[in-house]
């Protein structure tokens, strides 16, 4: 699992030239040490506000809606807007003061979960619109960044 997530971090932060896969990362964001035993990098905004943590998990086959039912719901968040499909689950809603947004795609023939989270002010909804609908469209392109034995 961590070789995956290697591969996953590695492709949204420093993709060859040659490469046609989208960097999900907003411009000018930085990626910050991880703390220990983290699962996933974390990126933050230039002013500090705004994080993203990008991170992939094993996948439970014939378990996919308790594996959706445990992507979407957290303690203390108020979600406003869930869409589940066969092999994605998008919500967002309200944690505190912030705005989330966590979407979470299949990948790997179906044995591994690609998750974006991205927390913002509720102040900056209209900044961050555009750039979460990119991250969330532009994840689609990441369905076949598997570890080498899966491949």
């Amino acid at each position: 699992m961590l070789r995956a997530f290697a591969i996953l971090i590695l492709l949204l932060t420093e993709l060859p030239a040659q490469a046609e896969l989208p960097n999900l990362v907003p411009p000018g964001w930085e990626q910050v040490v991880a703390e220990p035993g983290a699962n996933g990098r974390r990126f933050v905004s230039r002013d500090g506000t705004a994080w993203m943590i990008a991170r992939q998990t094993l996948a439970t086959r014939g378990a996919m809606e308790r594996d959706m039912d445990g992507l979407a719901y957290r303690d203390d968040e108020e979600i406003t807007y869930q869409r589940r499909a066969a092999t994605w689950i998008a919500v967002s809603g309200y944690r505190g003061d912030d705005i989330f947004y966590r979407k979470s795609n299949l990948a790997c023939g179906g044995t591994r979960w690609n998750t974006i989270e991205l927390t913002y002010p509720r102040r900056d909804k209209r900044r961050m619109d555009a750039a979460v609908t990119a991250i969330a469209h532009r994840m689609v392109s990441y369905y076949d960044q598997c570890p080498e034995a899966e491949r």
